[in-house]
C-alpha cells in the first residue's frame, strides 16, 4: 500500500511517497527531495541524487514561472528510480527553445531540453480545465 506524507510546512516524508499542494519555491522543493532521497533504500548515488534534485528545481521553477503555480507536487520510489510529477494551473506545454530563439531580454528557456535529457521517462497529461501534470522518471543508479 501506498503512504503518503502530506507535507504542510512538515519536513516529514516517508520512504514510498512525499507529496504537497503547498510549495510555493524551488527551494523548498529541493528541500523535500532532498528529505525524501535521505529515507530511500538503497540510497541513490550523490550523481542520481543530483539529478533527481535538479530535475525537481527546473519542473518546480517552471511550474512557478510559466504556470500560475504549482497545484502538486509529488516524488515516489519505484524498482530503481524516484518519478518526479509537477501539476500546475496551465495547459500550455513546454516547448524546446534553441540558443538562436534567445533575446537578451528573455531569461531561462534551458530547463526543460534538461528535463529531457536526464528523465528516463517523461510523460506530460494534459487537462484542459486545470492545467497539466508533467511526470519524469530518473534511475537511481547508472545504467550497467
Amino acid at each position: 500500500m501506498e503512504q503518503v506524507a502530506a507535507l504542510r510546512g512538515e519536513e516529514g516524508v516517508t520512504a514510498d511517497t512525499a507529496r504537497t499542494r503547498y510549495l510555493r519555491s524551488s527551494f523548498q522543493a529541493r528541500s523535500i527531495t532532498r528529505n525524501f532521497l535521505a529515507t530511500v533504500s538503497p540510497p541513490p548515488s550523490s550523481d542520481a541524487a543530483e539529478t533527481v534534485l535538479l530535475v525537481v528545481s527546473e519542473l518546480v521553477t517552471n511550474a512557478l514561472r510559466h504556470g500560475r503555480g504549482v497545484r502538486d507536487f509529488r516524488l515516489s520510489t519505484g524498482h530503481d528510480s524516484v518519478t518526479v510529477e509537477v501539476a500546475d494551473s496551465s495547459p500550455v506545454l513546454p516547448r524546446d527553445r534553441s540558443p538562436q530563439d534567445f533575446t537578451e531580454a528573455e531569461g531561462g528557456g534551458f530547463g526543460w531540453p534538461i528535463v529531457c535529457r536526464l528523465a528516463r521517462d517523461l510523460t506530460i497529461r494534459l487537462h484542459p480545465d486545470t492545467g497539466k501534470i508533467i511526470c519524469a522518471n530518473i534511475p537511481l543508479q547508472p545504467h550497467s
